[in-house]
C-alpha cells in the first residue's frame, strides 16, 4: 500500500473509531465527562498517527531519491555501511576466540587467613591476605602460527587487603589498597633459539631462592617476612615497641624480583636452562636453572647473580641459589643460600641460609597432606651485627576436587642486636587458598 493510500485509510479509520465509540457510549448512557475524556484520548492517538505518517512520507522520499541515484552513488552508500559493520566487528573481535591457533586462559586465586602474633608483651589477631601467595587474577594469551614459534602475552594483577607481611601492632587494618601489577609482558618462544620476553615481569634471577617441592610453600618458605613481616619487636630496654620489624631483618635475597626488563631464556639442554635480563635502569642479572627426575628423586635447583644498578641505594650485587629434592616416598628437603655486597661506608656483607625438611602422604581421601619444619638465619641485613633466627612448622591439606588448600603454620622469631634486648615473636596463621 502506497503512502497516500495509507494516509487516506488512517484518516478514515480514525473518524470511524471516534464515531463508533461516541455512538456506543451514548447508547449506554455515558456521562459527558467520560465522553470528553474519551474524545481527548482519541485526539492524542490521531496526533501520534499524524507524526508516524510524516515519518513514513520522509522515508518514502529517501527511497524515491535513492531509486533515482546513480549506480555509483548506491555503491558508495553500500560501502559506507560495510565499513561501519567491519569497524563494529573489529571492536568486538577481542571478545571472541574462534581460531584453533589461539589459546586464552583466565586464572586467579583468593588467599585469606587469620594471623595471631605475640610480641612478648601482648598478642594481637589479624584478618589478612596471605602474602606467601597473594590474592591475584591473570590472563595468559598465546598464538602458535606453526609448530616452531609461539607468541604470547601475560597480564596479572594483585589485590590485597591487610597483607600479612604489612599488618603490625600499630596498624591492624591496611585496606586502602589498589590493584598492583605483577605481569605486563609479551614474549616470543622458539624451539630453536629459546624465549624472548619484554615488559614488566620476572627478571632472570627472580625465584632462584625459592625452589621448593615440599607442598607447604603457601604457609612457609624461604621468604620469612611474608607471613608476619610487619610485626614489631618489643624492646625491653624502653618497655615499648621498637621501629624494627621482622621484614627488616629477614630476606631470602631472591634476585631482582619483577621489573621492567628484557629477558632471554635458552632452550633446555639436558634439564639446564640459562637466563639473562636487563632492567630499565641499567641493572642486570643471569641465572641457571636445572630440573630433572632421577629414578625415585625429583630435583629442582637454581643459582643466580644480580646487580641492580641504579635501582638500589643499598645493594651493590649479590649471589644466591636454592635446591629442593622430593623422593617418591614423600620425604623432601630444601636448602637456600645467599650473600650480598652492601653499599655504604662501613656496611658489612649480608648473608642468609634456609633449610626445610618435609613429608607428603595420601592420608586423607580429599587429597595430599604435606608436613614440614624449617629453620633460617639472616645476618647483617638491617645493620651490622644483626643475627635473626626463625624456626617454623607447616601443614597443608590439599582439597583436590575443590581447587582448595587449607593450611596452618607456626613461626618463632628472634633478633640478636648489639646493645638491644628484644623479645621473641611468635606467630600462627591459618587459612585457605582457592584457585580457579
Amino acid at each position: 500500500m502506497g503512502l497516500r493510500k495509507w494516509s487516506v485509510f488512517m484518516k478514515f479509520f480514525g473518524v470511524l473509531l471516534v464515531f463508533c465509540f461516541m455512538t456506543a457510549f451514548s447508547a449506554y448512557g455515558a456521562d459527558k465527562e467520560t465522553l470528553d475524556r474519551l474524545e481527548k484520548i482519541i485526539q492524542q492517538q490521531q496526533e501520534q498517527i499524524a507524526a508516524q505518517q510524516k515519518a513514513l512520507e520522509q522515508l518514502q522520499g529517501e527511497v524515491e531519491a535513492l531509486k533515482g541515484a546513480s549506480a555509483e552513488e548506491r555503491t558508495e552508500v553500500s560501502e559506507e555501511r560495510q565499513v561501519y559493520a567491519e569497524a563494529v566487528s573489529e571492536e568486538q573481535k577481542g571478545a571472541v576466540v574462534s581460531d584453533s591457533k589461539l589459546n586464552i586462559k583466565l586464572y586467579g586465586q583468593v588467599n585469606k587467613a587469620v594471623l595471631f602474633s605475640n610480641d612478648g608483651d601482648s598478642g594481637t589477631t589479624y584478618l589478612v591476605d596471605n602474602d606467601n601467595s597473594s590474592t591475584r587474577i591473570g590472563v595468559l594469551g598465546s598464538v602458535r602460527p606453526n609448530d616452531k614459534v609461539e607468541v604470547g602475552t601475560h597480564l596479572e594483577f594483585e589485590y590485597q587487603t591487610n597483607p600479612s607481611n604489612l599488618v603490625s601492632q600499630d596498624d591492624r587494618s591496611i585496606s586502602d589498597t589498589d590493584f598492583e601489577k605483577r605481569w605486563l609482558d609479551l614474549w616470543v618462544d622458539t624451539n630453536t633459539f629459546g624465549k624472548f620476553s619484554l615488559g614488566w615481569g620476572s627478571t632472570a634471577s627472580d625465584g632462584t631462592s625459592e625452589m621448593d617441592l615440599s607442598g607447604t610453600g603457601v604457609i612457609g618458605y624461604s621468604s620469612i617476612g611474608d607471613m608476619a613481616g610487619g610485626q614489631l619487636f618489643y624492646d625491653n630496654n624502653t618497655n615499648s615497641l621498637s621501629t624494627t620489624n621482622i621484614g627488616n631483618v629477614f630476606t631470602n635475597m631472591d634476585g631482582l624480583g619483577r621489573d621492567e626488563r628484557i629477558r632471554y631464556d635458552s632452550p633446555s639442554f639436558g634439564g639446564f636452562v640459562g637466563s639473562a635480563s636487563y632492567i630499565n635502569d641499567g641493572g642486570g642479572d643471569f641465572a641457571v636453572r636445572y630440573a630433572t627426575q632421577l629414578d625415585a628423586f625429583k630435583l629442582a635447583a637454581a643459582v643466580a647473580y644480580a646487580n641492580p644498578g641504579s635501582t638500589s641505594d643499598t645493594l651493590d650485587d649479590q649471589l644466591n641459589g636454592s635446591v629442593s629434592v622430593l623422593h617418591d616416598s614423600g620425604f623432601n628437603g630444601t636448602f637456600a643460600l645467599g650473600t650480598r655486597n652492601n653499599k655504604g661506608d662501613g656496611r658489612s656483607d649480608s648473608g642468609f641460609f634456609y633449610t626445610k625438611f618435609g613429608y607428603r602422604a595420601n592420608w586423607c581421601p580429599l587429597g595430599v597432606t604435606s608436613l614440614s619444619a624449617d629453620y633460617s638465619r639472616a645476618s647483617d641485613i638491617s645493620v651490622n651485627g644483626d643475627d635473626a633466627d626463625t624456626f617454623g612448622l607447616q601443614m597443608v591439606q590439599d582439597l583436590e576436587e575443590w581447587g582448595t588448600e587449607a593450611y596452618i603454620g607456626y613461626r618463632f622469631h628472634t633478633l640478636d642486636r648489639d646493645s638491644q634486648d628484644y623479645d621473641d615473636i611468635n606467630a600462627v596463621m591459618t587459612g585457605m587458598r582457592v584457585k580457579f
